[in-house]
């Protein structure tokens, strides 16, 4: 009985739930537009007025004008579209009306707060003055390109040892065998040292701007979502670093390059900056030092979704360029010395969805080709309820349960900078099918016939399926109720049977967005960015898991059950062939080259160990799983996700990685490799809480954790002492 009353009660709340919306969007609209007509129906809301066009405000805004309008024409499309397909996902978003956009004047910023002042280090005083140490060999960061370091958490010169933590960078001096001194600052990204000079890239998680946008009488405040800073020190006293430079610019942070004395820093931020509680759309420029980009440094690409921000710093002067470019929320970067590539995936994917659906109902004869047209504008003029309405009144007759599918690929675009020095100018774009797992699955290679680029994606079929059901409450057409009166003399108990009315049952249409399936396909470019040759369908149903390439061969792994290794023969990039593949179980995440003729693998074996292989590519028509290394249960290695925690030392044939057991225990593993006799054994495992790197300077092996490090002699790894921090 209480069940039934209480699915009664739900189908009320259900339907109060579905109208209310409804009912106050009007009113709503009303307010916010002062409009005077009378209130439109609440099941088909009237066209409101078109979003108010971008006016600059000031002079200085003037020469953004034209930009600032195609940055808005775009994000209409993002927005609308985004809330169209959201109406459609399912039965629940159903008659909630989707929110109009008020286009708001861009004006320029109010002045940003001076950046944060870094606070002065706290040092350890030595008792003994500092000697220096004269080092000949030492490790570097594990990078994808000889010549162009990488951002990372520890750094070494030989001399100091620097590791970023939460709040600080501590700096160990190595002579004396202990930390003098920390730098207080927090949300590190990376460091780079080069000699004596420290670079620090950091991040604020959001930064406010109060701007010059005037809404309902009040100052209306613009958040970034990320404000990078980057912090050049001097560290010819470890005792003492000194700051030397300090830039900040609005971004998220997407990467950054070492080449020489020059820094390359990468982010990337909306081109606009939309407000669901106010329906409030505005158009952004991105800062730099609190001021914005000047129009003739932001170059557009086609795309104006957001925008690529590149900030080259020289170290040793404090000079520096910014530039910008419109495009994608950059997903990686890979960089040679005079070459960058940013990529990014499609930003107007949910758009092309809606004309693939239209284009459908086109074919199947269910709307004409005017009709697609008339849609598109609509939605381009924020008409998404209107757009919404229509096609379910256009489907509602469908016999249908399911419509067929309609098949949606990925695309990835890359943005082509030619950089020397402090100078990056834009060599073009170009756009291949499918995503991209890391950086190493696009790097640079010659041969005869020029300068190329290898591009490996995951190319993931959707399909897009609409649907049409019914939602019909499960209400009992009668029901009984028991009354029970009661009085001093007397108690009597009645029963009632009403009969309810019936509801009628709610016809909606929804949509489902499915990967259909997975393919896996090599691209190779030109210096012209024209895509010049291509492999495609390998691993059908798999994707990549690791790429590498060593002289012209491209080495991929795919997984789904076996672990394919594939090599690819580049060698005539116009006519690019599979030389061989082998399958074993399990795969890899990480690839590294030995020699010539070995690679070594890292990655899993049944989900639940850590698996080391070495495979012999001498053939690659006939490569070899010649050894491996397998550790469980439950293994997991910082390797799997970031390659800088890889660490090898040639000359002892050693690797070293971080290594966490089920949780429980944690350290480094220290693998020892033969490659004479195609071998790989366990040399030992070392304890320590919250590994982080190793790294090496002369004989001694330095095992870097967030509270101490460790100090071992090569090759013999006799413990020699530690540091506390």
């Amino acid at each position: 009985m209480e069940m039934k009353i209480l699915l009664a009660i739900g189908v009320v709340v259900f339907v109060a739930g579905l109208l209310l919306p409804l009912i106050i969007l009007p009113l709503m609209q009303q307010t916010l537009f002062e409009k005077t007509s009378s209130q439109p129906s609440i099941f088909l809301p009237s066209p409101l007025p078109p979003p108010i066009i971008i006016t600059p405000q000031t002079l200085q805004l003037e020469v953004y004008r034209e930009l600032l309008e195609r940055i808005t024409s775009q994000a209409r499309l993002i927005v609308y579209t985004t809330q169209l397909l959201t109406q459609l996902r399912g039965i629940y978003a159903y008659g909630v009306s989707a929110e109009r956009v008020l286009i708001t004047p861009l004006s320029l910023p109010a002045p940003m707060p001076t950046p944060m002042p870094v606070t002065t280090p706290t040092t350890l005083v030595s008792s003994a003055p500092s000697t220096s140490v004269k080092t000949t060999e030492y490790s570097l960061t594990n990078v994808q390109v000889v010549g162009v370091d990488e951002q990372d958490v520890v750094k070494t010169n030989g001399r100091v040892i620097v590791v970023a933590r939460t709040n600080d960078i501590v700096v160990l001096d190595v002579s004396e065998k202990r930390a003098v001194s920390y730098i207080n600052t927090s949300s590190v990204k990376g460091l780079y040292l080069v000699n004596n000079t420290l670079v620090a890239i950091r991040v604020e998680p959001s930064i406010t701007i109060l701007s010059t946008i005037t809404i309902e009488n009040l100052k209306y405040p613009v958040t970034y979502p990320s404000l990078i800073e980057i912090l050049v020190y001097d560290l010819s006293e470890p005792s003492s670093p000194r700051l030397q430079w300090q830039l900040n610019f609005t971004s998220i942070f997407a990467g950054s390059r070492l080449v020489d004395k020059y820094l390359y820093v990468i982010g990337f931020m909306d081109s606009f900056k939309y407000e669901s509680e106010k329906n409030v759309l505005i158009p952004v420029i991105p800062l730099v030092n609190g001021k914005p980009i000047p129009r003739e440094d932001i170059v557009e690409s086609g795309n104006y979704t957001s925008y690529v921000v590149v900030v080259i710093l020289d170290t040793t002067s404090g000079e520096y360029k910014s530039k910008a470019f419109t495009g994608g929320a950059i997903k990686w970067i890979y960089m040679v010395p005079d070459r960058l590539y940013v990529a990014w995936s499609d930003p107007l994917l949910d758009y092309k969805i809606f004309l693939k659906l239209l284009d459908h109902l086109a074919s199947r004869g269910l709307i004409s080709s005017s009709r697609v047209e008339e849609f598109k504008f609509m939605l381009e003029q924020g008409l998404v309820i209107e757009v919404l309405e229509e096609i379910r009144t256009i489907l509602k007759d469908l016999q249908q349960d399911l419509m067929e599918p309609v098949e949606v690929t990925d695309e990835t675009s890359f943005l082509v900078l030619d950089v020397e020095g402090l100078n990056v100018n834009e060599r073009g774009v170009f756009r291949v099918p499918g995503s991209v797992l890391d950086q190493f699955a696009m790097e640079e290679f010659y041969s005869d016939r020029g300068r190329f680029i290898v591009i490996a994606t995951t190319v993931n079929k959707y399909t897009v399926e609409l649907r049409k059901a019914s939602l019909c409450p499960p209400l009992p057409s009668t029901i009984r109720i028991i009354v029970v009166e009661e009085s001093k003399d007397s108690t009597r108990k009645r029963e009632i049977t009403t009969t309810l009315p019936q509801v009628s049952c709610e016809q909606f249409l929804f949509w489902d967005f499915n990967v259909r399936e997975s393919v896996n396909n090599v691209y190779i470019v030109s210096e012209e960015l024209d895509i010049i040759s291509r492999l495609e369908g390998l691993a059908s149903g798999e994707r990549i898991y690791a790429a590498r390439l060593l002289k012209n061969i491209f080495y991929l792994v795919t997984f789904r059950t076996v672990d394919p290794l594939f090599a690819i023969d580049l060698s005539d990039p116009y006519n690019p062939r599979v030389l061989g593949y082998l399958k074993i179980p399990g795969f890899s995440e990480y690839l590294h080259p030995l020699s010539e003729n070995l690679l070594l693998g890292v990655g899993r074996e049944d989900w639940r160990m850590l698996k080391i292989s070495l495979f012999d590519v001498s053939n690659p028509t006939r490569m070899e799983e010649v050894a491996k290394l397998v550790i469980g249960e439950y293994a997991w290695s910082e390797v799997l996700i970031d390659h800088h925690a890889f660490t090898i030392d040639r000359r002892y044939s050693i690797v070293i990685i971080p290594l966490n057991i089920a949780g429980t225990w944690d350290g480094f593993v220290i693998v020892e490799y033969s490659v004479k006799d195609n071998t790989v054994r366990l040399k030992s495992l070392i304890d320590l809480e919250t590994p982080m790197r190793a790294l090496y300077i002369n004989n001694n092996l330095y095992l870097i954790g967030y509270y101490r490090t460790l100090i071992y002699s090569l090759p013999e790894l006799d413990f020699l002492g530690e540091m506390k921090y």
